[in-house]
């Protein structure tokens, strides 16, 4: 029955990510523009009222609307009916609309969404458990955030009382949009979103590579290329590895072992008489074999809409394209931060070939910056406020910290074979693509962000950010280009050789999807792996029915990637503290939160007297006893603690004959509590 629940979800969505193209195709007359843009368009309409006035946790009614709305579109869009009341103006306009968006136009956009959304869903749905093996709990933090539906900035759904403002979560934002819409739980909203954000970041890149390309092979090839394809190291890894796994090519440069001879001792030598740092990069296939929820996947759908736009205006001189082209930075900014400047340096180097016409293009770009800032400017000026204090800086990179010349050879090897490519391709257009991606490769080398990591990770965000969007802006635009225009019959034949060959990393892709557990296939809740055990699977119910409130648990000692700080979050609960390493690093490494996790141990440990008062004071609605570590002597010191301003609801106790009568169940603030 749970499969015929999701089915209805995703045909819901279905309906409507086809409505919100075909309105969107009333202003923006082109079928891969309007697909990929009209769903960040409507987001950032309700972001813009949410941020005003929050609309409360359940959106359904909008929901029914909007699907009723999408399936009158999808008819008007079909039938050849004519309303007599337009007259001959807006009825051209209408025939106009109908000749680009009539069903039978649309398979090609429409199937490629769909094909990438099934990839992606074909991950999911066998591995569907949102844990901490990665980040996804820390994403799915966000998510929950606004799955409130309060004004926003938000409540933090792990740090009570403060709000969520230290995050580009735009992203995330229209995750739980999606899912207040459409009537899910955390959970599922959580894996349909990624697949959902997937299929739009392809579709975005395909939308360019079907304007830039007029060969099936070529756009197939390329496509390919981004949704399964890997970093240059792809197949050389297996020359230098034992044992490979889907990260090792991602995080060759740092991590690999390279211990298979001879080449791998060789280069694990060469690579000892540089400096020791760890740089990697995780392309479009591994963050969707991954599962995270992440920003950069941002980073990619806008990359695509922005070179869509782009092209679109070469082609028809409108400046809602170069409006839209502009728009894309401040969306940049919302969603994924640490690739505006790549994003702006690309939006720079398009005017300025374009100078000639900078009286048209530059008040459109700008406007089009300008509006969506005006639209999102409560966040933006709460955000951008915060983010100050964080340190961030850009910095050039100090010569010992630069990448070893092999290893960033083989690990960017495709993008950098079809830059040269474009130099050779006797192409002016291939010349100008070739000069942009050198620049902006170059200034990854020689430019990072110095965020809070260092040591041997001080570049390490930042390669991990821009290594794959470059890689993927330049497959995108170079690619199609040098397969078709290329004037040289080698150029062509290379250019085969360096598109297919990242293509290759489907070999690793595969090897752990065959082998991987298949305990939680179709779950798409993503709590299997705690409901299989009994006590975390009574909590989650318990929690479920109870009265949304703040919730504590007993703290891991690490500070993040572990099962923890999760259960209050798929029950709609908040919690006084989360992950307390990812809230250090959110809030600028602010003393409190740490002291935040000190006191939590000590209260668990039953080292707090008046305990009861000082939950009160924090205003803390809910202890959780369930966790490995809460014995039956623990529990009888903090009972004495908490009492008499919180009361024992019990869930569950084992007699003396199974675990020595340990319980299992929570407090309850008494005034609370009370009938």
């Amino acid at each position: 029955m749970q499969h015929l629940g999701l089915l209805f979800a995703l045909t819901t969505l279905g309906l409507n990510i086809w409505g919100l193209m075909l309105l969107a195709g009333f202003y923006f007359r082109n079928r891969w523009f309007a697909l990929a843009a009209g769903p960040i368009l409507a987001v950032t309409v309700i972001y813009a009222i949410e941020c005003h006035h929050g609309l409360g946790p359940r959106l359904v009614v909008l929901g029914q609307f909007s699907t009723l709305l999408s399936a009158a579109l999808i008819g008007l869009s079909t039938v050849r009916w004519e309303p007599a009341f337009l007259g001959s103006r807006w009825g051209a306009l209408l025939r106009d609309w109908r000749s680009e968006f009539a069903p039978r136009r649309l398979g090609g956009c429409l199937g490629i969404g769909t094909a990438i959304f099934l990839y992606a869903m074909l991950w999911r749905f066998t591995s569907p458990d949102v844990d901490g093996s990665s980040e996804k709990i820390a994403d799915f933090s966000y998510i929950c955030s606004y799955y409130t539906g309060e004004t926003i900035p938000v409540p933090d759904a792990w740090l009570y009382p403060y709000l969520s403002t230290q995050y580009y979560s735009f992203q995330h934002y229209g995750a739980a949009l999606m899912g207040r819409v459409l009537g899910l739980q955390t959970g599922e909203c959580y894996n349909i979103a990624l697949c959902l954000l997937i299929a739009l970041g392809g579709t975005a890149f395909s939308g360019a590579v079907f304007m830039a390309a007029r060969k099936a092979w070529v756009r197939t090839l390329v496509i390919l290329g981004f949704v399964i394809g890997g970093m240059g190291t792809t197949l050389f890894v297996h020359l230098t590895d034992r044992n490979i796994l889907p990260w090792t090519s991602m995080r060759y440069i740092g991590s690999a072992p390279m211990d298979r001879p001879p080449l791998g001792t060789w280069l694990k030598a060469y690579q000892a008489k540089y400096e020791h740092l760890e740089l990697p990069g995780e392309p479009y296939a591994y963050s969707i074999y991954l599962g995270d929820y992440h920003a950069p996947l941002s980073g990619y759908y806008l990359l695509g809409l922005c070179a869509m736009a782009m092209l679109l205006w070469g082609r028809t001189g409108l400046g809602r394209y170069a409006a839209f082209a502009g728009a894309t930075l401040t969306w940049t900014l919302l969603a994924n931060t640490w690739v505006l400047p790549l994003q702006a340096v690309g939006v720079l180097a398009w005017l300025t070939v374009n100078f000639r016409d900078w009286r048209r293009l530059l008040p459109a770009v700008a406007g089009g910056a300008a509006a969506v800032w005006l639209l999102a400017w409560v966040y933006l000026s709460v955000f951008t406020s915060s983010a100050s204090g964080y340190g961030a800086t850009i910095r050039l990179v100090p010569w010992r910290e630069h990448t070893p010349p092999l290893l960033l050879l083989l690990f960017m090897l495709p993008t950098i074979a079809l830059i040269v490519l474009g130099f050779c391709s006797g192409s002016a257009q291939g010349r100008r693509l070739a000069v942009l991606w050198t620049a902006l490769l170059v200034f990854t080398e020689y430019v990072y962000v110095d965020d809070i990591y260092s040591g041997v990770y001080e570049r390490f965000n930042t390669t991990l950010k821009w290594w794959p969007w470059v890689a993927a802006g330049t497959l995108m635009t170079l690619g199609p280009l040098v397969l078709e225009q290329a004037r040289r019959r080698w150029v062509r034949v290379a250019g085969l050789v360096f598109c297919l060959y990242p293509c290759f990393y489907v070999l690793d892709l595969w090897r752990p999807f065959m082998g991987g557990p298949r305990t939680s296939i179709g779950k798409m809740e993503g709590t299997t792996y705690l409901t299989k055990d009994e006590f975390p699977r009574l909590m989650l119910g318990r929690l479920k029915v109870e009265k949304r409130g703040i919730v504590v648990e007993r703290p891991e000692k690490e500070g993040g990637f572990t099962n923890s700080a999760v259960i209050p979050l798929f029950a709609g609960q908040r919690m006084w503290l989360g992950w307390y390493g990812h809230e250090l690093l959110w809030r600028e490494f602010r003393e409190d939160v740490r002291r935040r996790h000190d006191t939590l141990t000590r209260f668990y440990d039953g080292d707090m007297p008046d305990a009861g008062k000082w939950l009160a004071a924090q205003g803390i609605d809910y202890v959780t006893w369930y966790r490995p570590g809460d014995t039956p002597e623990l529990w009888k010191k903090v009972n004495a603690a908490v009492a008499p301003e919180y009361i024992w609801c019990d869930i569950l106790t084992y007699g003396a004959e199974f675990e020595d009568g340990r319980r299992v169940g929570l407090w309850k603030r008494a005034s609370a509590a009370a009938p």
